[in-house]
Parts: C-alpha cells; sequence; structure tokens
C-alpha cells in the first residue's frame, strides 16, 4: 500500500483531538464492553502533543487517534479481551483522522493510515495502572524518598505529568500532581548542582579569552548558558524536556529578558562581549533566584578570577547557601557532581529513553 499522506488533514492540537476522541469514542465503547470497568483514560508519555508543541509536521508519525487507558490490578487479565474489543468496534476514522496505523517500523515508530477493512489497528495503550507506574517510576509511588526522586531523569518525570487525563477513577491525577514538581530540598539541591557546572567552567571563558581560543569560548559559554537557562527552570518550577524542545519550553517561563540576552551571547563574536554578556546573564539569573520564594537571598557582584583578569561571579559564593538552606540529611553529602547527570547528558539516547533511567536505579 502506497504511503498514506497527511497533507489533506486539517490539524487541530492532539491534546483536544483526543480530549474529544476519549469522550465521544473510547469512553462510550468502554461503557458497552462493561460497564461497571473501573479504569482511567488519558494521553500522558511521549509526544509533542503531550506537551502541547504539535504542529502539522508532528501529524506523520506516532500522532492522530491515540491515548491510554489504566485497569486495576484485578482487571489485568482483561486487557486482551478490551484491545480485541476496540480493535473491532473503533470507528475507521474520527474527526477525518484515521484511528488504523501502521505496524511498528523498525524505530518503533507509527502512522496514521487508511483502514483497509477488518480490524483496527488502533494506537490505544492498555496498561494495568500500578505496572505504568512502576515502568516510569522505578518503583511504587508510595514512600518515595527524596534519592528516589534523584534516580528519575526528567524527561521520565516530564511525561507523567505532562498531556491530560480525560477520565480518572482510579486516581491517576493524584499521582500526576505528587510528582507536579520537585519537593523544595531538591529545588535546593537541583540549584545547587547547577551552580557547580558553573563554578567548574566559569574561568575557563576568560582563560580562552586570553589565549584568543575562539572556538573554545563560544563552546563553553554555549555550555554555561545551558545551565542557566536550566536554573530558570528549577525557578519557575518546570521540569526541562530534551533538547529538541528545550529552546521552546524555555520561552514559556515567561523570561523574555533572560531569552534576548541568550541570543545575544550566541550571537557574539567578540571574546571580551561573550565574557561580559555572559556575566550580566549570571546577575539576571541570580536576582530570579532571589526574586523566588523560599530560597536564600545572595546578592553579589562579578569579580575577577582570584588574581585573573577573568570575569566570573564566583558560583561556589551561591552554593554555599543553597546547601545550607537543606535540611535533609541524606541529600547534604551528597556530592553534586554526581546531581542530575541527566541534565549534563544532552544526547537524547539517553535522556529520552528509559537507558538513564535503569543506570540511575542500578
Amino acid at each position: 500500500m502506497p504511503e498514506f499522506s497527511i497533507r489533506p488533514l486539517n490539524f487541530m492540537p492532539g491534546l483536544e483531538l483526543n480530549r474529544r476522541y476519549s469522550a465521544e469514542v473510547l469512553q462510550p465503547l468502554i461503557r458497552k464492553f462493561d460497564p461497571a470497568l473501573v479504569y482511567s483514560a488519558a494521553l500522558i508519555g511521549y509526544g509533542s502533543d503531550i506537551l502541547g508543541y504539535d504542529t502539522p509536521t508532528s501529524m506523520d508519525h506516532n500522532w492522530g487517534p491515540r491515548g491510554q487507558i489504566f485497569l486495576q490490578p484485578t482487571d489485568a487479565e482483561r486487557i486482551p479481551a478490551l484491545d480485541e474489543y476496540l480493535r473491532q468496534h473503533l470507528p475507521p476514522q474520527f474527526l477525518g483522522f484515521p484511528t488504523h496505523f501502521t505496524d511498528k517500523r523498525i524505530d518503533h515508530t507509527q502512522s496514521m493510515t487508511p483502514h483497509p477493512g477488518g480490524e483496527v489497528n488502533h494506537l490505544v495503550e492498555i496498561y494495568v495502572l500500578q505496572d505504568y507506574l512502576h515502568g516510569q517510576l522505578g518503583k511504587d509511588p508510595q514512600g518515595f524518598t527524596f534519592l528516589d526522586w534523584l534516580r528519575l531523569p526528567e524527561q521520565e518525570l516530564l511525561e507523567l505529568t505532562s498531556g491530560a487525563v480525560f477520565h480518572d477513577a482510579l486516581g491517576l491525577n493524584q499521582i500526576r500532581e505528587q510528582f507536579a514538581y520537585y519537593p523544595t530540598e531538591l529545588r535546593l539541591l537541583k540549584l545547587a548542582a547547577y551552580w557547580n557546572h558553573i563554578a567548574n567552567e566559569e574561568a575557563f571563558v576568560g582563560r580562552c579569552r586570553e589565549r584568543a581560543d575562539a572556538l573554545g569560548a563560544k563552546l563553553i559559554s554555549t555550555r554555561l548558558l545551558t545551565s542557566l537557562l536550566k536554573i530558570c527552570f528549577v525557578l519557575k518550577g518546570r521540569y526541562v524536556p530534551y533538547s529538541k524542545w528545550f529552546t521552546r519550553a524555555f520561552s514559556d517561563l515567561g523570561l523574555a529578558g533572560i531569552e534576548a540576552a541568550a541570543l545575544d551571547l550566541l550571537q557574539e563574536n567578540d571574546l571580551s562581549q561573550i565574557e561580559s554578556t555572559l556575566a550580566s546573564l549570571y546577575l539576571r539569573v541570580l536576582e530570579l533566584q532571589n526574586s523566588t520564594p523560599g530560597l536564600p537571598k545572595i546578592d553579589l557582584e562579578i569579580i575577577s578570577y582570584y588574581n585573573r583578569p577573568f570575569r566570573v561571579i564566583m558560583a561556589e559564593r551561591i552554593i554555599a547557601p543553597l546547601r545550607a538552606a537543606i535540611s535533609e540529611p541524606s541529600l547534604q553529602k551528597l556530592d553534586l557532581n554526581e546531581v542530575g547527570l541527566d541534565n549534563r547528558v544532552d544526547g537524547i539516547d539517553l535522556n529520552n529513553n528509559r537507558t538513564l533511567g535503569k543506570i540511575f536505579r542500578e
């Protein structure tokens, strides 16, 4: 069969599409399957539509009428029957969008395709809720410790808490609220870890300027800028998405001044100006931190790095008050170089799948 073209289809945001798909198609079918079935229905997990960032370009794979149905452990054996019922009774399309999908390709993606007749190869995933949560979190959400939080890459937390729940008889939203963002103690620790990365490298930009190493100054300043932007995510209580959506999500934080300064830094080629622009960004982000409730106030100025003419904020002076504000003994002794490793690794081969989570948990 030739590849199905999505071009004739009018785009609508995936969350809007699937809110209606759940209410108008899936939930009525589930009631016909078993009026007494206790379940939750949602669209969470992977995908640009989960974040509300989908566009017509998104429609070519893993997009369309889809979602998840979560059951109780006592109904686990009914998953195959419910799956088969949906295959037999789903309409071939909804609002003009095929509900039938290709089989999984070698990269595990699937795409909408016209229904050729027979069963609908739908993209509705059915899980026991507890099994899904264990797969996402690594353990039962009850009794979660601070160290359990730290073992989770942010991408997994983002996937659990983004999207929408359309029907919730099992308390999925309560779990999502529990993991909406890091507890205060962990916010302090994450901030200290990001500033620690800056402390480790902030003098290198001046060193590159000193030896006229333009490429080095650009690369290192960009690394430092990335940590500064991620600090802003912590201050705004938002999980950091993987690289494709990192700056798109940053734009949603409402920090136009910092965003403009970040663009200035990336476009700057004068080595002295790179150092100055980066220094001003340190102060902008620290000002934002000082205006955030519940955090220690730290008033600093840009200074020289020891006796060298390098403009730095000496981020150790920020780290110490943040660490002092942490009261949880299990967090006080942690090596900051080992905190938030997923945020130091920008490759999606690690932070956009389960690999990193497994490494952390083991």
